[in-house]
């Protein structure tokens, strides 16, 4: 009997096994000299970009782990170490040694650390930062890194009010910022200048540990105020404001702030770095947009190869080119500063609130409707298990996606069908081995011979949605779906309408970093989930002519099978964003994006906390951790 199942396993796993989890196309708005290259599984959103060896590029990936192009174009994913409490990483920012050597930033909340890779090997050296003590990253979203001297790397911590230098051995000196800083960099007569999301632009004196602070006008009237820094080579110290749509710089000399607006509104300008020239380059995150500015105020703007692309970071790397990260489409691209991306800038998204709230989004938020609080999950790998039989799960093969917008019920809220594309997208599983694999005793043994192989034995699973996914809130607050599914076999002596089903389930992705990846730059949340739940299997229908074969397909699959025999183990990413599609289906055209309600899930609100005050320093030796 345990045989038996094996077709019913195979059917389930490739239905069951990854349906709590779209692809979204990606054309081109414009012809463009920029080249892009994607990351097998979009949703891990790769953010922070660095040099590497051999004119590679090395990135991270804020759901995911952190990854390589090579010089030929070929994409490298690497697994980040699980910290001490055994939960995955959230990289952040990522940044070259002033040795070559290549760092990143955890952004967890939980255990914030920064990582050293060996690029011969992908392999990770973290270092877990203190979590208490006078000074400490306790809750900090550890998001920005840069070189320090001699192969140390400054850090900060945007929700601790302090700022850290590391070296390769792990000696640590922590500095009071106060403030909330989110962005770093170092100068050439070794200050630390960083943006505060207070709304000011900060100096810190390392050797004295005095911050002085230069307020930037008006970038409190939105939210994330500050963002990046970079320092341009005549000295000057240049700023983004995400929320007012601005980028300006300090005169170190004056501290005089002089402030410029790009022609796009709400275009969220983020990531920031200086040219060789003088000019500083810049991305538009809610305009997937660059831009290049110079001291006069004078701005242009270059439109990216897709809207949604929402770039993050920007370097100077390999080739002489612009290098950028564009977490919103899964990819990270290049373009030539001497002949940049052509075609008029695009639009921004939708902000929140116009003018002081502007929201970049991804890809899939495209296929939810302005209003709705657009939620998609797919499987990035796992198996499911009746009884003996376990059946693999390949990586992105089945997706879930939907829009929520009431509320009324927290535990029974609907999951709105996406504008474009299924709710479900699930590619057809074929199952080992087909029919004669199923057989008792003798299938092992003709399930690996010619036979096999033949059309009239081969056996694959295709799903359908059996009735509407709702959403709930599970009892440690995250958000779970119940659905009901038809798992269709495919065979020619099972006829066209041989199904399983409906299978309902209740899947409640645990959050394995233990919350989502919330970069303040981008605007919506991710993160690495996994699903461990029992599913109870059915038994067949429709199978031959008047289901004359029910009684076969349900004896070789072992059908119907309860709970307690069959369990569902996935791993996959969870990804929460603002609907950015105007049509509703309903011809309902609405003026801002989310209710209060919906907001609040989506945007996370800084933890209040007692900020520390400069001057203070604290020193102190952290274990490598591999």
């Amino acid at each position: 009997m345990r045989r038996r199942t094996r077709a019913g396993a195979a059917a389930l796993a490739a239905a069951l096994g990854t349906t709590s989890f779209l692809t979204v196309s990606v054309t081109a708005a414009h012809a463009a000299p920029a080249t892009e290259y994607s990351v097998p599984i979009p949703d891990v959103a790769p953010s922070g970009v660095a040099k590497g060896p051999a004119g590679s590029v090395w990135f991270t990936e804020n759901a995911g782990g952190i990854g390589k192009i090579s010089a030929s174009g070929k994409v490298t994913e690497y697994p980040v170490p699980a910290n001490s409490q055994k939960l995955k990483g959230l990289p952040g920012a990522m940044a070259n040694g002033t040795d070559g050597s290549i760092w990143y930033t955890d952004m967890s909340q939980t255990v914030p650390r920064v990582g050293r890779v060996d690029p011969a090997t992908g392999t990770s050296t973290l270092f877990e930062l203190p979590t208490s003590g006078p000074l400490n990253f306790n809750y900090a979203l550890v998001n920005s890194i840069t070189p320090g001297p001699n192969g140390s790397m400054w850090f900060s911590g945007l929700n601790a009010g302090a700022i850290g230098r590391i070296d390769a051995s792990g000696n640590v000196a922590v500095f009071a910022a106060g403030g909330y800083p989110s962005s770093i960099k170092a100068a050439k007569d070794g200050s630390v200048w960083y943006a505060d999301q207070t709304g000011s632009v900060g100096r810190l004196d390392p050797a004295t540990g005095e911050v002085k602070k230069f307020p930037v006008p008006g970038s409190t009237l939105g939210q994330p105020a500050l963002s990046d820094v970079a320092i341009a080579t005549d000295g000057k110290v240049w700023f983004t404001e995400p929320s007012v749509g601005k980028v300006g710089f300090v005169d170190p000399a004056t501290g005089a702030v002089s402030q410029f607006a790009p022609t796009t509104n709400d275009s969220k300008p983020t990531g920031i770095v200086a040219g060789p020239d003088g000019r500083v380059w810049f991305v538009e995150t809610a305009a997937s947009n660059v831009a290049v500015a110079d001291v006069s105020g004078s701005i242009t703007e270059y439109p990216l190869p897709a809207t949604l692309s929402a770039p993050r970071s920007l370097m100077f790397g390999p080739g002489g080119k612009i290098w950028y990260s564009a977490p919103g489409r899964g990819r990270i691209g290049a373009f030539d500063p001497a002949n940049p991306p052509a075609g008029p800038a695009h639009v921004a998204t939708p902000p929140l609130a116009t003018g002081t709230y502007p929201s970049a989004a991804p890809g899939y938020s495209a296929r939810c409707v302005v209003g709705d609080l657009c939620q998609t999950q797919v499987v990035t790998g796992g198996e499911m298990k009746i009884g003996s039989f376990v059946q693999k799960l390949p990586s992105g093969a089945i997706r879930v996606t939907g829009g929520i917008n009431d509320l009324t019920d927290i535990s029974n809220i609907p999951l709105n069908k996406p504008v474009t594309g299924s709710q479900l997208e699930a590619k057809e599983l074929e199952v080992p081995g087909g029919l004669i694999g199923q057989l008792p005793l003798v299938g092992p043994i003709l399930g690996k011979s010619p036979a096999a192989m033949l059309s009239v034995n081969k056996l694959t699973v295709t799903q359908s949605l059996a009735g509407p996914v709702t959403a709930y809130f599970t009892p440690t607050g995250g958000l779970g779906a119940r659905l009901a599914l038809n798992l269709k076999l495919n065979n020619p002596l099972l006829g066209t309408s041989c199904v399983i089903g409906p299978v309902k389930a209740s899947l409640e992705p645990e959050m394995t970093a233990g919350g989502l990846a919330s970069d303040p730059a981008l605007g919506w949340n991710a993160g690495p989930v996994s699903i461990k739940a029992p599913v109870a299997v059915p038994s067949a229908k429709g199978c031959g002519p008047a289901g004359i074969l029910n009684g076969v397909v349900n004896q070789l699959m072992g059908l119907p099978s309860d709970a307690s025999k069959n369990m569902m183990t996935l791993t996959g990413v969870f990804s929460l964003a603002a609907g950015t599609n105007p049509d509703n289906q309903a011809g309902l055209r609405k003026a801002s994006t989310l209710s209060p309600a919906l907001q609040k899930l989506l945007v996370k609100k800084p933890k209040a906390r007692a900020l520390p005050k400069a001057p203070q320093k604290v020193t102190l030796r952290l274990k490598a951790r591999h």
